[in-house]
């Protein structure tokens, strides 16, 4: 067995499974894995890595952990490449520290507050959000005896507690996320401390603001999940043979971390003109994931969205010949919020026409 990224033969039992997608982008009814192709290695020690940064320094990383659909205990926030502010709305700047989460109801994406612990320095500029019913729930685990260990040496002054409350005299969610804190080695004491009604703060004008840079990390995350999605075609056609051609291997061991290539030979744009014709009809961006290729000028290009962000154009490499036939490309759309996933095709005649495209590397996409 060789694998497809590091083109080494290896035991059977040195490969395991790669999601397409990863798992922290969502989970969906059929997800799409390449299996017994990508080995252990690259999986879990390489591409666990470029996941974790983009989750933590990337708006769209960013803004998925605001949806916390993982149901996790914590929020981590590098702020590296990626710089984030709040304006919460509530009429203090004492309350612009909240980190604010999203939720989808009745077809509208609107912000929910959650009991939460901000704690600075993750990182060196970042920070952690802990979220206190979660994190109750863990008690006693390894991951909660993993926490105290990654706290140690907190400092007071870079603790907030944000938790509501019936009135101002209310302390009892405050006096729970101190003993929290205390569990977790922190000997919390309170310096300064507001209160301010939360009602209706899902109609309260919330702005986010995030200014990024694409750093190496995010460029590589971006070019592995376009040659995923590249790779899964190639073998629904039966061709997986050709990923190992030689005009992948710049591509790959750029993912890998082998070969340095400039950022902007590797996303060559970042645009928002959106790729999905009902997206283009309605002058709307759909909160979900779009994951196409295609050849231009001898090249496979891959485009590539998360969340209804930024449009990334990602350089494969050169086509193939083989590859080099009029209908080349294949493209989908993935909808987290209710696990599904459809194909698209540029062909006027299939525009909602209800056929589900199929995968391959020859549609007309």
């Amino acid at each position: 067995m060789k694998c497809i990224y590091c083109n080494k033969e290896k035991e059977k039992e040195l490969f395991n499974i790669e999601h397409v997608l990863p798992r922290m982008l969502g989970t969906f009814q059929e997800n799409l894995t390449i299996k017994g192709h990508v080995c252990k290695n690259c999986n879990s020690v390489i591409f666990s890595s470029l996941e974790s940064r983009f989750k933590e320094d990337s708006e769209e990383g960013i803004f998925w952990q605001m949806y916390n659909l993982n149901d996790t205990y914590q929020v981590r926030i590098r702020e590296e490449f990626t710089k984030t502010s709040f304006m919460a709305g509530l009429g203090d700047d004492f309350f612009n520290d909240i980190f604010p989460f999203f939720k989808y109801k009745d077809g509208e994406h609107c912000i929910k507050f959650v009991d939460q612990i901000k704690i600075k320095n993750y990182c060196k500029d970042g920070y952690l959000i802990l979220l206190i019913d979660n994190l109750k729930k863990i008690r006693g685990s390894s991951r909660f005896k993993k926490l105290i260990q990654n706290l140690e040496g907190t400092k007071n002054k870079d603790v907030s507690i944000f938790v509501g409350g019936q009135n101002d005299k209310d302390r009892s969610k405050l006096d729970e996320a101190t003993s929290l804190l205390k569990e977790l080695g922190i000997d919390y004491k309170e310096k300064k401390g507001k209160f301010t009604g939360l009602e209706g703060i899902e109609g309260k004008e919330f702005r986010i603001s995030v200014n990024q840079n694409i750093g190496s990390y995010v460029a590589r995350f971006l070019a592995k999940i376009s040659f995923n999605y590249f790779s899964y075609c190639a073998f629904q056609s039966e061709m997986g043979h050709i990923l190992f051609h030689d005009n992948f291997f710049s591509i790959k061991d750029y993912i890998l971390g082998k070969k340095d290539l400039p950022t902007k030979e590797v996303v060559i744009s970042i645009q928002q003109e959106p790729i999905i014709y009902d997206e283009k009809i309605a002058r709307k961006r759909l909160v979900g994931h779009t994951i196409v290729f295609y050849k231009f000028n001898g090249e496979i290009l891959s485009q590539i969205s998360f969340l209804g962000k930024k449009i990334y154009t990602v350089n494969l490499g050169k086509i193939p010949e083989e590859l080099n036939k009029d209908n080349f490309g294949c493209g989908h759309f993935f909808y987290p919020f209710n696990q599904k996933f459809s194909g698209m095709s540029q062909n006027p005649n299939k525009w909602n026409n209800g056929v589900q495209e199929g995968f391959g590397l020859f549609k007309s996409y």
